[in-house]
């Protein structure tokens, strides 16, 4: 099957591209010359000769001396050598004369005998070679142009597909976007500002029916940033599992990251602690502070922590605990929300967000809170693209289970 486009192209080369070539250089000869239409066939057919002789020199060329000059596998081989270009250029001189001395001694006898001759016939050569090599060039470039977009398109295309495929695993490592448990009910989206992104939250079941519960943003965007945010994510499930508190996870968290020795490379962390009597007890790693919404639309914000995790070796972290009430929400956010500029470049920031939550928050349900957040952050940004990852996690307390 394939031998058919491979002798289609041996017989384009050999045999119809030298007879399409000699038709322009008989129109230019013959107009150079300043002969008469009626002699446009003689030059046609001298124009033959050499078309012919210059394109069986130069597949001669292709095949024998240039594999020599530039062995395959060579760094230049693939490129414009110049020992391949002079090798063409003297290919097609060659073949310009032998189609000279052909023509003399057949159809065109005793043309080229005197030495004013000889030297037309060098400048007729110099001309006719000049002219046929810049014409392959154009068409070899051509074919080279359309090759690359081709390639270029290939690999566009294949690329995408890649990042679909690894958003889908991304997005699969993500909690469900609704969430219920024992004494709470919660609801956390992320959305990557790229195909994938660097932002994570996860649901942690502890011992004494406690649930922790942590939202992360790591350095940077797109696949670098979803590689490192699903290292973290492993690294804070393998270090979550314990009695102690969200700041000595936080410190485990930190220590194990920063031992990994992935410079420039870290995270912001928000990670609670809920117990079934309503005890929050927080902690951040150079995070967003989260806000509490308490039943009747106050708002208060958790700030205490410390800093980034996997930049400093000794960082230590404070926690912060409060009591909640059946209905009280927790708010927890990417920086990607407060950033989210308006098409003039305003940023949505903390205080329109705050506004959001206390006069809309009270008395709607965890999912409703998320969605009027990503739709106050939609609504402001107008179309203009987000410049980071926006995640957000709501998760609201029942109350005791056992007392209920």
């Amino acid at each position: 099957m394939r031998l058919v486009p491979r002798r289609s192209r041996y017989l384009w080369r050999l045999l119809i591209r030298p007879t399409l070539f000699a038709i322009p250089f008989a129109l230019f000869f013959c107009f150079l010359q300043g002969s008469a239409v009626d002699k446009l066939g003689d030059y046609y057919v001298a124009s033959l000769f050499f078309s012919f002789a210059i394109t069986l020199a130069i597949e001669a060329n292709s095949r024998w001396v240039v594999p020599r000059l530039v062995p395959r596998g060579h760094p230049q081989s693939g490129q414009a050598h110049p020992l391949q270009i002079a090798s063409y250029a003297v290919a097609a001189m060659l073949g310009s004369v032998a189609a000279a001395i052909i023509l003399n001694f057949t159809i065109a006898p005793d043309t080229f005998g005197t030495g004013r001759d000889i030297v037309m016939l060098l400048v007729f050569s110099a001309i006719f070679t000049g002219l046929f090599l810049g014409m392959i060039y154009a068409t070899r470039m051509r074919r080279l142009f359309i090759h690359r977009i081709r390639e270029e398109a290939e690999n566009r295309t294949r690329e995408e597909q890649e990042l679909r495929i690894a958003a889908e695993i991304q997005q699969a490592l993500l909690p469900p976007r609704i969430r219920a448990g024992k004494g709470y009910a919660a609801a956390g989206a992320s959305i990557p500002c790229r195909t994938i992104g660097g932002d994570f939250f996860e649901y942690f079941d502890l011992p004494g029916d406690r649930v922790g519960f942590a939202l992360g943003d790591v350095a940077g965007k797109g696949p670098p940033a979803a590689i490192l945010a699903a290292m973290v994510q492993g690294i804070f499930t393998t270090h979550v599992d314990r009695d102690d508190g969200p700041a000595a996870t936080l410190s485990r968290v930190n220590q194990a990251l920063y031992k990994r020795g992935i410079e420039t490379r870290f995270a912001t962390i928000a990670y609670m602690v809920l117990t079934p009597d309503g005890r929050l007890v927080s902690s951040s790693a150079g995070h967003n502070p989260a806000y509490l919404l308490a039943r009747d639309g106050a708002v208060q914000r958790l700030e205490k922590g410390g800093l980034i995790v996997g930049a400093f070796e000794d960082a230590t972290y404070e926690e912060e605990a409060v009591t909640l009430d059946a209905g009280d929400t927790l708010v927890l956010f990417s920086d990607g929300v407060t950033d989210a500029e308006s098409p003039s470049g305003e940023q949505f920031g903390e205080e329109r967000l705050y506004s959001v939550l206390a006069a809309r928050g009270a008395g709607r349900t965890p999912e409703e809170i998320l969605e009027q957040v990503l739709h106050a952050t939609r609504l402001f940004a107008a179309g203009h693209p987000p410049a980071d990852d926006i995640t957000v996690l709501v998760v609201r307390y029942l109350g005791n289970p056992s007392t209920s």
